[in-house]
C-alpha cells in the first residue's frame, strides 16, 4: 500500500477482527457497560462508510451500517451479528480499492456536512479522515479488549493480535 495512513486503517480493521475473534456469538451481542462488541464494530464501520465511501468516493451509504442506531449516542444494542459482519465486509470491500490506490501525498479536502460541527468550516481532509478512522478503531479495540476480560474470555490478546486470527477477514 502506497499511503501509510491508508495502510494503518487496514491494519486497524485486522486488529479489530482479531480482538473480536474469541468472542462467542452470544458475547458479540451482549451489552457490557453500555454497548455490545457487534454494535461497536458497526459503529466504527459507519465512519468508514460515511467518510471514505460516501464522501470521498461518492458512493451510496450501506443500508444497515448507515442506521442511526450505530451512530455516536446510539443504544449500543445490536441483535443481528451475522448481518453486521456481512455489512462490514461490504463496506470494507468498497473502501479497500480506494485506500490501496492512494498516493502518500494525496490530501484532498472535501466539503463536510456531517455531525462534527468543527469540521464543517474547514472541510474534511483525507489525511485527517484516515488518521481519525484508525484512531477511532484502536480506541474501540481497547474497549473491546477490556470487555473481553469482563466477560471472562480467555486467551492472550497480544498473541491473538500477533497471530492474525480474525472474525471478518477470514470468512
Amino acid at each position: 500500500m502506497r499511503n501509510g495512513l491508508a495502510a494503518l486503517v487496514v491494519d486497524a480493521w485486522q486488529d479489530m477482527d482479531r480482538v473480536l475473534a474469541r468472542l462467542s456469538p452470544q458475547d458479540l451481542v451482549r451489552q457490557v457497560d453500555g454497548s455490545s462488541a457487534a454494535w461497536t464494530l458497526a459503529h466504527v464501520t459507519q465512519q468508514v462508510d460515511s467518510w471514505i465511501n460516501m464522501r470521498f468516493q461518492q458512493l451510496a451509504p450501506h443500508p444497515l451500517i448507515r442506521q442511526d442506531q450505530f451512530r455516536m449516542g446510539g443504544t449500543g444494542a445490536a441483535d443481528d451479528c451475522p448481518a453486521i459482519e456481512r455489512a462490514v465486509r461490504d463496506v470494507r470491500a468498497l473502501a479497500l480499492p480506494y485506500l490501496t490506490s492512494l498516493e502518500e501525498v494525496a490530501d484532498p479536502v472535501i466539503p463536510y456536512d456531517g455531525s462534527l460541527m468543527w469540521i464543517r468550516d474547514k472541510g474534511l481532509g483525507l489525511r485527517f479522515a484516515l488518521a481519525r478512522i484508525s484512531t477511532h478503531h484502536y480506541l474501540h479495540i481497547g474497549e473491546i479488549a477490556a470487555k473481553r476480560n469482563q466477560l471472562g474470555v480467555t486467551g492472550d490478546l497480544t498473541a491473538d493480535l500477533a497471530a492474525g486470527a480474525g472474525l471478518i477477514a477470514e470468512q
